[in-house]
């Protein structure tokens, strides 16, 4: 079963300090039926203006996963020093029993930013943090894990049973993606126009894809994509 979930039905909470597409549940909006996508929480969509940012909050029990796609942001938690996160740059954050952190656009720009929240392997651990700079342009044609704990080469490790993965597909090219029954996956189009097993996608729509062994994504146009891999921790999926 492959869900099309288009972009309009993306909720857009707009502030003072940033713009934010919620693809799920969250903060102030809810939505029955749109709570997670198996171990798949949460998945933001942020554009946060010059000097703004989301002052401090708190996270427990849930793998945050930060990929930077513009700008840059610095992010503050407790007496520990500032993180930079630059394009190209993914953040895992554990947050385990409690984390309280800030994170601000202090550049002249825009900053653009993926977050994705994954419920973990195991809970009360201590809070911890780990970011790698995978570069603004990923290689071309293949899927690259940047966050997993599944013991992907080069990803930055994580505590949870999943892997997201980036992607920029060029014209013409295919990728074959093959899962087991008892997980399932999460594609959000960037950028682009692509089909997912034949159906047609475009920017800023979703893929909600379980009970399918293999599937295949092929790009119309240059396409950039996120793809998250997850078990549906007991979900019942249904059309």
């Amino acid at each position: 079963m492959i869900r099309r979930v288009a972009s309009q039905k993306r909720h857009l909470a707009v502030s003072q300090s940033s713009e934010n597409f919620l693809l799920f549940s969250y903060g102030d909006y809810f939505e029955p039926g749109n709570v997670r996508w198996g171990g798949l929480r949460f998945f933001n969509d942020d554009l946060i203006h010059p000097a703004c940012g989301f002052p401090l909050h708190f996270h427990d029990e849930i793998e945050v996963v930060t990929i930077v796609v513009a700008g840059e942001i610095r992010q503050r938690q407790g007496v520990q020093p500032a993180v930079r996160l630059r394009p190209g740059d993914v953040q895992v954050l554990s947050s385990g029993s409690g984390v309280r952190h800030a994170e601000m656009n202090e550049c002249p720009g825009q900053a653009h930013l993926y977050q994705v929240g994954i419920f973990p392997r195991v809970q009360g651990l201590m809070p911890s943090h780990t970011e790698a700079a995978f570069g603004a342009l990923p290689p071309p044609n293949e899927l690259v894990a940047v966050a997993s704990g599944q013991n992907k080469a080069g990803a930055v490790p994580m505590n949870a049973d999943a892997t997201v993965f980036v992607a920029s597909l060029e014209s013409y090219q295919m990728i074959e993606y093959r899962m087991n029954s008892d997980r399932c996956a999460f594609l959000y189009l960037t950028r682009g126009a692509l089909t997912v097993n034949g159906v047609d996608y475009e920017s800023g729509d979703q893929a909600r894809i379980a009970d399918e062994p293999e599937f295949m994504i092929g790009a119309i146009d240059h396409s950039d994509f996120v793809l998250v891999d997850v078990p549906t921790l007991g979900q019942t999926i249904r059309e």
